[in-house]
């Protein structure tokens, strides 16, 4: 039979515990003194070299700016002055560009003594109808970038076709058989997709067409006599064209235009007022 073995108990007196006291270190921290900082010669040398460097940059960016501000072009940066460009293009295009702007103004001019304006609804329409034959609105402003104009550009300009068309299309003569023979000679151009569509032989029917077709003869017509009609305006209008020769100057000149046109811009006041009663 296995023995069991009792383990007796220790009844030697326990060692008392020792209890360890571990003192906090007395460290004070004092408040720095900006005042004492500010004033020491390593803060002032740092703030005249943060200055300095600030400076620097500021007078790097100053130069880029003017590189880039005052430049058509930097060439290893050699740089090409934007003045020169303008010179160089006020010399190519400049009385070209003038006459342009001097036709523009004439157009205005010309409509708002007719009391014409062009609404928001028929720039929508010109501009769908662009849209539409030009297929679609990114073929559209493909041909926007293509052309270097901008949307607000294009209604511009066609701002100043409608308010010449409202001028100029009551001064036409044309008969239907005009319209007729038009359509006869363009029909292909005018109308691409459907004569397309067509059997050998086969002709597009006037009768469908005739209203977009007298649009297009219309607008045709128009710009044919819009050359004619301008040239003529520049006779009644004093105009100074100073692409093409040297500026002029008058005593109270300046002052003399203004009143006329406050006296113009009331009598055509005058004239609204009138229509809008009749």
């Amino acid at each position: 039979m296995a023995k069991i073995k009792i383990k007796k108990k220790d009844t030697s007196p326990k060692a008392p515990k020792k209890t360890i006291k571990i003192k906090k270190p007395n460290i004070k921290f004092s408040k720095p003194n900006f005042k004492k900082i500010i004033a020491s010669k390593g803060f002032k040398t740092f703030v005249i070299v943060l200055g300095a460097i600030a400076v620097f940059i500021l007078v790097d960016l100053f130069v880029q700016y003017l590189n880039n501000g005052y430049s058509v072009a930097v060439v290893n940066g050699t740089r090409i002055s934007t003045n020169e460009y303008h010179k160089r293009l006020e010399s190519s295009y400049g009385p070209t560009i003038a006459s342009q702007l001097i036709d523009e103004t004439l157009i205005e001019l010309e409509a708002k003594k007719a009391g014409y304006t062009i609404s928001k609804e028929e720039i929508d329409v010109r501009l769908n109808e662009i849209i539409e034959s030009i297929g679609g609105d990114e073929a559209y402003q493909a041909a926007l970038a293509a052309n270097n104009i901008t949307e607000s550009d294009l209604i511009t300009q066609l701002k100043l076709d409608l308010l010449a068309r409202k001028i100029i299309e009551p001064t036409l003569e044309y008969t239907e058989d005009d319209v007729k023979a038009f359509f006869d000679q363009y029909s292909k151009v005018i109308f691409p997709n459907e004569s397309e569509v067509l059997e050998e032989g086969e002709k597009l029917d006037y009768e469908l067409y005739k209203e977009k077709t007298l649009d297009i003869y219309i607008q045709q017509q128009v710009e044919n006599g819009k050359y004619t009609w301008l040239e003529s305006l520049r006779s009644d209008y004093k105009i100074q064209d100073n692409s093409t020769a040297k500026p002029t100057y008058g005593i109270l000149s300046a002052t003399i235009n203004i009143f006329k046109n406050i006296l113009n811009e009331a009598n055509s006041n005058e004239t609204e007022d009138i229509q809008t009663e009749e």
